[in-house]
Protein backbone atom coordinates (compact mmCIF):
# COMPACT_ATOMS: atom_id res chain seq x y z
CA UNK A 1 0.00 0.00 0.00
CA UNK A 2 2.73 2.11 0.85
CA UNK A 3 3.94 2.27 -2.91
CA UNK A 4 0.14 2.95 -4.45
CA UNK A 5 0.01 6.41 -2.06
CA UNK A 6 4.16 6.99 -3.48
CA UNK A 7 2.60 6.69 -7.01
CA UNK A 8 -0.82 8.64 -6.26
CA UNK A 9 1.15 11.69 -4.56
CA UNK A 10 3.77 11.93 -7.68
CA UNK A 11 0.67 12.00 -9.73
CA UNK A 12 -0.77 15.12 -7.57
CA UNK A 13 2.73 16.74 -7.48
CA UNK A 14 2.21 17.19 -11.63
CA UNK A 15 -1.12 17.68 -11.43
CA UNK A 16 -0.73 20.10 -8.91
CA UNK A 17 1.58 22.38 -11.19
CA UNK A 18 -1.39 22.15 -13.95
CA UNK A 19 -3.90 23.87 -11.61
CA UNK A 20 -4.22 27.88 -11.88
CA UNK A 21 -5.65 27.89 -7.73
CA UNK A 22 -3.46 30.66 -6.09
CA UNK A 23 -2.43 28.45 -3.24
CA UNK A 24 -1.11 24.86 -2.58
CA UNK A 25 -3.83 24.12 -0.09
CA UNK A 26 -6.33 25.00 -2.83
CA UNK A 27 -4.70 23.61 -5.58
CA UNK A 28 -3.87 20.13 -3.46
CA UNK A 29 -8.16 20.36 -2.54
CA UNK A 30 -8.34 20.34 -6.59
CA UNK A 31 -6.65 17.33 -7.72
CA UNK A 32 -7.95 15.24 -5.11
CA UNK A 33 -11.66 16.36 -5.39
CA UNK A 34 -10.64 15.57 -8.91
CA UNK A 35 -9.46 11.84 -8.52
CA UNK A 36 -12.64 11.28 -6.12
CA UNK A 37 -14.70 12.45 -8.67
CA UNK A 38 -13.28 9.82 -11.51
CA UNK A 39 -13.23 7.22 -9.09
CA UNK A 40 -9.09 7.23 -9.17
CA UNK A 41 -9.64 7.45 -5.33
CA UNK A 42 -12.65 5.35 -4.43
CA UNK A 43 -15.15 5.38 -1.66
CA UNK A 44 -13.53 3.78 1.25
CA UNK A 45 -9.68 4.46 0.48
CA UNK A 46 -8.05 5.81 3.22
CA UNK A 47 -5.71 8.71 2.79
CA UNK A 48 -2.14 9.34 4.00
CA UNK A 49 -1.22 11.30 6.68
CA UNK A 50 -1.12 14.76 5.92
CA UNK A 51 2.82 14.84 7.05
CA UNK A 52 3.52 12.42 4.54
CA UNK A 53 1.54 13.79 1.60
CA UNK A 54 3.65 17.09 2.83
CA UNK A 55 6.99 15.41 2.54
CA UNK A 56 6.32 13.53 -0.41
CA UNK A 57 4.93 17.10 -2.16
CA UNK A 58 7.63 19.53 -0.65
CA UNK A 59 4.78 21.64 0.81
CA UNK A 60 3.90 22.71 4.28
CA UNK A 61 1.60 20.65 6.17
CA UNK A 62 -0.66 23.10 7.14
CA UNK A 63 -1.39 22.96 3.23
CA UNK A 64 -2.07 19.30 3.64
CA UNK A 65 -4.33 19.89 6.85
CA UNK A 66 -6.29 22.73 4.68
CA UNK A 67 -6.79 20.75 1.79
CA UNK A 68 -8.40 17.57 4.45
CA UNK A 69 -10.56 19.84 6.22
CA UNK A 70 -12.19 21.48 3.21
CA UNK A 71 -12.49 18.35 1.71
CA UNK A 72 -13.99 16.97 4.84
CA UNK A 73 -16.35 20.00 5.24
CA UNK A 74 -17.41 19.58 1.01
CA UNK A 75 -18.39 15.75 2.08
CA UNK A 76 -15.67 14.39 0.28
CA UNK A 77 -13.80 12.37 3.02
CA UNK A 78 -14.98 11.32 6.49
CA UNK A 79 -13.33 10.98 9.64
CA UNK A 80 -13.41 7.38 10.60
CA UNK A 81 -13.20 6.07 14.31
CA UNK A 82 -9.74 5.94 14.66
CA UNK A 83 -8.71 9.19 13.38
CA UNK A 84 -7.77 8.24 9.95
CA UNK A 85 -9.36 10.06 6.76
CA UNK A 86 -10.73 7.95 4.18
CA UNK A 87 -13.22 9.30 0.98
CA UNK A 88 -16.96 8.69 1.98
CA UNK A 89 -19.45 6.91 -0.43
CA UNK A 90 -20.98 10.69 -1.43
CA UNK A 91 -24.31 8.37 -2.34
CA UNK A 92 -22.61 5.84 -3.99
CA UNK A 93 -22.23 2.80 -2.77
CA UNK A 94 -19.26 0.88 -1.53
CA UNK A 95 -17.84 -1.47 -3.69
CA UNK A 96 -15.65 -4.01 -2.51
CA UNK A 97 -13.45 -4.68 -5.57
CA UNK A 98 -12.74 -0.70 -4.91
CA UNK A 99 -10.73 -1.71 -2.02
CA UNK A 100 -9.15 -4.65 -4.07
CA UNK A 101 -8.16 -2.64 -7.08
CA UNK A 102 -6.19 -0.72 -4.53
CA UNK A 103 -4.73 -4.00 -3.51
CA UNK A 104 -4.44 -4.90 -6.89
CA UNK A 105 -2.46 -2.01 -8.19
CA UNK A 106 -0.34 -1.74 -5.44
CA UNK A 107 0.70 -5.78 -5.91
CA UNK A 108 0.67 -4.95 -9.62
CA UNK A 109 3.43 -2.06 -9.17
CA UNK A 110 5.03 -4.05 -6.79
CA UNK A 111 5.56 -7.00 -9.41
CA UNK A 112 6.48 -4.55 -12.14
CA UNK A 113 9.36 -3.09 -10.05
CA UNK A 114 10.39 -6.38 -9.25
CA UNK A 115 11.11 -7.66 -12.67
CA UNK A 116 12.79 -4.26 -13.68
CA UNK A 117 15.40 -4.85 -10.71
CA UNK A 118 15.70 -8.24 -11.87
CA UNK A 119 17.14 -6.86 -15.38
CA UNK A 120 13.44 -7.06 -17.55
CA UNK A 121 12.58 -3.91 -19.23
CA UNK A 122 8.93 -2.35 -19.11
CA UNK A 123 7.86 -3.84 -22.28
CA UNK A 124 9.19 -7.36 -21.23
CA UNK A 125 7.50 -7.13 -17.93
CA UNK A 126 3.87 -5.99 -20.18
CA UNK A 127 4.33 -8.95 -22.13
CA UNK A 128 4.79 -11.54 -19.13
CA UNK A 129 1.38 -9.70 -17.74
CA UNK A 130 -0.54 -10.06 -21.08
CA UNK A 131 0.46 -13.87 -21.63
CA UNK A 132 -0.54 -14.41 -17.88
CA UNK A 133 -4.33 -12.61 -18.48
CA UNK A 134 -4.08 -14.53 -21.55
CA UNK A 135 -3.89 -17.87 -19.99
CA UNK A 136 -6.31 -17.14 -17.14
CA UNK A 137 -8.92 -16.00 -19.91
CA UNK A 138 -8.46 -19.36 -21.37
CA UNK A 139 -8.85 -21.23 -18.23
CA UNK A 140 -12.05 -19.27 -17.64
CA UNK A 141 -13.36 -20.02 -21.36
CA UNK A 142 -16.50 -22.03 -20.59
CA UNK A 143 -15.51 -25.80 -22.58
CA UNK A 144 -17.90 -26.09 -25.74
CA UNK A 145 -19.33 -29.65 -25.55
CA UNK A 146 -18.17 -32.31 -27.63
CA UNK A 147 -20.29 -32.59 -30.98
Amino acid sequence: MEEYWATRTGRWRRAMHQQQAPSLAERLYQVIRQDVDAGQLPAGALLPASERVAAELSIEPADVQAAYQRLLAAGFLEERADGNLCITSRGRETDVGDATQIRFEAALLKAVREAAARGLSSAEATGMFKAAMVRLEAMEKPRKPQD
